[in-house]
């Protein structure tokens, strides 16, 4: 009995979309074009990453010896950290806009980025702006500046570079394809509500 009205329910339920399926259709296609729009009309950002390597510096291992200077590096996720924030410093930034001549409007405009990649004294500094090029350029600064800080420091630790930021080819956002399925799933889910709430009275 409860199968056969749960039948009844389905084949309701598909009579109706099928009789209202152009509200489905006129509320996806709204819905794939405002996606579209939305994310035409939305500034390109881009994105640039360099990384670089936290190490003892040559001195101390020629001091402690390799050995000892393993065990040195125990204790530097806490300077990769250190060394982390440093790069995504005002005082840093600052000094690569002004390398680079830029206005404080443009530097205000690039977001810097930096973390410890999970399990390793490796630093990734990523800068995310509007103009591919100088977001490459900027990154790359970013770095240049802040190893120069590192070395004014105590001298047990330096930061070495280990792959330079290149510029990107697409931007990071707004992701056109992403929102457009997003939008279809939404146009979609919408349309069916609509068109079954519309349709229920006549049963």
């Amino acid at each position: 009995m409860e199968d056969k009205q749960s039948y009844m329910e389905l084949m309701i339920f598909l009579r109706i979309l099928l009789k209202r399926w152009w509200i489905i259709f006129i509320i996806l296609l709204v819905t794939l074009v405002g996606s579209f729009i939305l994310s035409a009309t939305k500034t390109p950002i881009f994105s640039a990453a360099s990384t670089y390597v936290v190490s003892p510096s040559s001195q101390v291992l020629d001091e402690i010896g390799f050995l000892s200077g393993l065990s040195v590096l125990g204790g530097q996720p806490t300077v990769a950290n250190t060394f982390a924030t440093i790069a995504s410093s005002a005082a840093v930034k600052q000094k690569a806009g002004d390398a680079l001549g830029l206005t404080s409007a443009q530097v205000k405009e690039l977001l810097v980025f930096s973390r410890v990649q999970t399990g390793t004294n490796v630093i990734e500094v990523s800068v995310e702006g509007i103009d591919p090029l100088l977001v490459q350029v900027f990154t790359n600064k970013i770095g240049e500046y802040t190893i120069e800080y590192v070395k004014n420091l105590n001298g047990v630790y330096e930061l070495m570079i280990l792959d330079p930021a290149i510029s990107p080819e697409k931007p990071i956002r707004p992701n056109k394809s992403l929102n457009l399925v997003l939008g279809a799933v939404i146009g979609f889910v919408l349309g069916v509500g609509v068109a079954f709430l519309s349709g229920l009275k006549e049963y």
